[in-house]
């Protein structure tokens, strides 16, 4: 996850290793609850979020209860999401190249960090997108 502020530039980038999930719906919904409560507590200004996953946005959109067997990460994001401006948006898989770069990291690594602004490959394509 890449947290920037309003001019692109990045205030802090993290990745973490998931040792069990289910599929990558899971991923997806770990890594949007972490990445607003890290941006909860390292900004003040409103958040957006860009998934690549249109599940996970109209899971965490939906103004239904949910009852899926990810209710529980649904209900925390939601609720993380009640504590500061929120929004959610899908995006294209293609135009998500920082996260997957700091995903493919976090598993080829086997490690969770959180940098300032992040591995120099990081800077670099996010000066690109």
């Amino acid at each position: 996850m890449v947290l920037r502020d309003c001019l692109g530039k990045i205030i802090f980038s993290s990745c973490r290793v998931l040792f069990s999930c289910r599929d990558a719906l899971e991923v997806e919904l770990c890594a949007c609850m972490e990445g607003i409560s890290l941006a909860i507590q390292r900004s003040e200004l409103p958040i957006c979020v860009e998934m690549d996953s249109v599940v996970a946005v109209n899971m965490v959109k939906d103004r239904d209860t949910d009852m899926s067997i990810f209710a529980s990460l649904v209900n925390e994001i939601k609720h993380l999401m009640s504590l500061r401006t929120t929004s959610v948006f899908h995006i294209n898989r293609n135009q998500n190249v920082v996260s997957d770069y700091l995903a493919n990291f976090a598993r080829t690594e086997g490690r969770t960090v959180v940098w300032g602004s992040g591995p120099q490959q990081v800077v670099d394509l996010c000066k690109l997108n």
